[in-house]
């Protein structure tokens, strides 16, 4: 999760530029050297998105304390002499920022239909709507965060993150600078005016702020550290250190002995940062100082001393990189995506980095030249409402146009969805060459075809994330504190045999066909799982959301739940994970071998040896996350037709297929058994993604629900072979 941002402020008013204000001399230092500063963040920015994998580099915390240093004093010397007109003040600053954000979020939604999957369109449109009117973080925190979700990484948009929260602190920080000085007219009068002045009561207010929003940081990083970095509230703090710089600056100051080596040592801290650590995986929590700190030391270091680092920063190639940084922070992250989800490359190669630089420059050049520079001459300089109801007007359009485009969109994926549906509805146990029925009449006579289908994939590609059946009550994910439960399928009374499913999402991503295999055989199948756990007595080796704790006690209660006598009718315990899952090895183990003796030992403690085990081989992983399989597979499905996509859009076998624990841990107990249906997944060198007209997998590691069904005569089969 990366971004930047603009952070250029309102037009500087005469009065910010005025001879008798405090430190007037250094203001316009700052100015210089920030505007160097904004170019080398913006250099390192795009330098790691493009060259460093989407690293984050620190550039977005110092963009945040520069928003909050040069709006601050801005408005606080305005607002000492009444001279704050809020409605022209919205319109310079709104202005500036929305016409090149239009312009690029419309490119946007052009490179989304020609480069996205379709089943990315609805919510990357709802993205662009929510970036238009600067509430995009929380679309992200409300949408995209959640479990199975492609991620922010997977959005074009997604950079229009940061934006959002600046133009959130622009919308209420005049509002507050504007009223405390209306308050502090009327309360202060006397000897108390010059106690209360508006830099000092602000400076006390922005302290506590900034002190609450530090701690609100930490807290929420500790528990979700993914929303945390999109938070307003966990941010402020980093708009509010500026901020408190701006008020500090106004009568205090280093000795000019000190200011060039503050100044370079600041520079260091932001250069290094991004080499360091990668800030998505810490901001904006402590070490989040890091850039903050370094940003700050730049500011207060400002000196014209040539030892300090103002030439450096006022050299023509960094002048043009800030002149432009706005504009080239918009374009170079949808230009990334883009080529990304063009060419179904995972990361880009150094001359793909090079020439998505070189795009990104030239139009953000244009856009600078054409759009921004226009806006400045013809909207905003003229003064008064202009500027205001222009962006008003812009915003609007842009909005409609954007839920225009989602109804359409919305529309027409209902048509392909409801065609989709018709044909899902088939009967696996009698339906030809649908699904895995055609792999296996392929490979046994050459060729399968049902013009039923008609051409038709199934699910449809705008449907493929609701494509699950599993249920609430199926399994255990985040709830605090756990709690184990199980859900039935199939002939829930009057049955003939009852089996328990256990596992991790694997175990519920097939659910649709447990429940056709009960009805079909009068068997009760019940399904109980927790999300990335599997029946083990090791802990985990890999730590999601510190899942640990939970996997072991979910563990408990399951081992609780097989004593108990309303369990002694169990005919069978099926099992099955993520293969990738493995757990904490002992001294002289593998991760791998950790899981093996794991798994044996979880299923001596079963009450009755004679309850069978039946271990489900674990099916094959196209993609580390769903971000990735939505950028390429599934990208690839959508550029190819149901017939030709299944090999065109496959993975060779040896590159899918991962070692399962639970080959080597059946041999070891005398009444386990192994289950595997990789032939219905694969052929001898490659796994299609598409197989009888069915997408196999829902997202980069698990099977879709329509896939599952068309497993389900197959896994009956073999069940009933153990079970009799």
């Amino acid at each position: 999760m990366t971004a930047i941002l603009d952070f250029r402020t309102p037009t500087t008013s005469r009065a910010d530029s005025d001879p008798n204000s405090p430190k007037s001399g250094h203001t316009s230092g700052h100015i210089s050297e920030i505007h160097g500063l904004r170019g080398i963040a913006l250099a390192l920015v795009v330098a790691f998105h493009l060259f460093g994998n989407g690293r984050v580099s620190g550039g977005i915390d110092v963009f945040l304390v520069i928003s909050g240093f040069l709006a601050t004093r801005s408005l606080v010397g305005r607002a000492e002499r009444n001279q704050v007109r809020l409605g022209e003040h919205y319109g310079r600053t709104f202005a500036r920022l929305a016409a090149p954000a239009l312009i690029v979020l419309a490119a946007t939604a052009a490179l989304m239909v020609a480069f996205m999957p379709q089943t990315l369109w609805a919510q990357t449109t709802r993205e662009i709507v929510a970036a238009a009117t600067y509430t995009l973080n929380w679309e992200l925190i409300a949408s995209q965060l959640s479990y199975g979700a492609a991620g922010p990484s997977s959005t074009p948009v997604q950079h229009f993150w940061s934006l959002a929260v600046q133009g959130q602190f622009f919308l209420l920080w005049p509002l507050v600078v504007v009223g405390l000085a209306l308050a502090l007219r009327v309360v202060a009068r006397g000897r108390l005016r010059g106690r209360l002045s508006l830099a000092r009561v602000l400076f006390v207010l922005t302290t506590v702020a900034f002190t609450l929003s530090f701690a609100y940081a930490i807290k929420v990083s500790g528990t979700d550290q993914a929303a945390a970095y999109f938070n307003s509230l966990t941010r402020f703090w980093e708009i509010a250190a500026g901020a408190l710089a701006a008020l500090a600056l106004r009568r205090l100051s280093l000795p000019e002995t000190i200011k060039p080596y503050a100044a370079w040592t600041g520079l260091a801290l932001v250069v290094t940062c991004g080499f360091v650590m990668d800030g998505a995986d810490h901001f904006p929590g402590p070490p989040a100082l890091w850039p903050v700190a370094g940003a700050l030391l730049v500011m207060v270091g400002s000196t014209p001393s040539p030892r300090g680092p103002r030439r450096l920063l006022e050299t023509p190639p960094l002048r043009f990189v800030a002149d432009i940084s706005y504009e080239l922070y918009l374009w170079h992250w949808p230009l990334l995506i883009a080529w990304l989800y063009y060419s179904g490359e995972e990361r880009l190669t150094i001359a793909s980095a090079a020439g998505v630089l070189i795009v990104s420059i030239l139009l953000a050049w244009a856009t600078n030249r054409l759009v921004t520079r226009q806006v400045q001459t013809y909207v905003i300089r003229p003064g008064g409402p202009r500027a205001l109801v222009a962006t008003l007007a812009a915003l609007v359009v842009a909005v409609g146009a954007g839920w225009s485009g989602l109804a359409a969109i919305d529309h027409s994926e209902d048509r392909a969805i409801a065609a989709a549906a018709r044909l899902a509805t088939a009967d696996p146990f009698t339906t030809e060459c649908l699904g895995a029925s055609a792999l296996e009449v392929s490979s046994a006579e050459g060729s399968c075809r049902n013009p039923d289908l008609r051409g038709q994939l199934i699910p449809a590609v705008a449907a493929i994330g609701a494509d699950d059946e599993n249920r609430g009550e199926c399994w255990s994910f985040e709830e605090r504190p756990v709690r184990f439960t199980a859900c039935p399928n199939g002939t829930v009374e009057g049955y003939q045999k009852r089996l328990l499913m256990v596992g991790d999402s694997h175990a519920v991503a097939p659910v649709g066909a447990l429940d056709l295999i009960g009805d079909q055989r009068n068997w009760r199948i019940d399904v109980a799982a927790r999300a990335a756990c599997h029946w083990n007595t090791r802990p985990l080796g890999q730590n999601i959301s510190d899942n640990r704790p939970a996997c072991a006690e979910w563990n408990r209660q399951l081992e609780a739940y097989l004593r108990a006598p309303e369990q002694h009718d169990l005919d069978a315990i099926i099992v099955t994970h993520s293969a990738r899952k493995t757990t904490q090895p002992l001294a002289g183990e593998t991760p791998y071998e950790s899981t093996v003796n794991g798994l044996v030992e979880a299923w001596s403690h079963r009450p009755s040896k004679r309850v069978p085990v039946i271990a489900l081989v674990d099916n094959p992983m196209f993609e580390p996350d769903n971000a990735a399989y939505l950028r390429t597979t599934l990208g690839c499905i959508q550029r190819h037709s149901p017939e030709t996509a299944g090999e065109a859009c496959g993975r060779p076998r040896t590159d899918v297929l991962v070692e399962d624990p639970h080959r080597d841990a059946v041999p070891r107990d005398p009444n386990a058994h192994l289950v595997d249906l990789t032939r219905l997944f694969c052929g001898d060198e490659v796994c299609p993604a598409v197989i009888g007209n069915v997408i196999v997998y829902r997202d980069g590691n698990h099977i879709t629900s329509r896939y599952a069904r068309t497993l389900a005569p197959y896994l009956s089969r073999e069940l009933a072979r153990v079970i009799g």
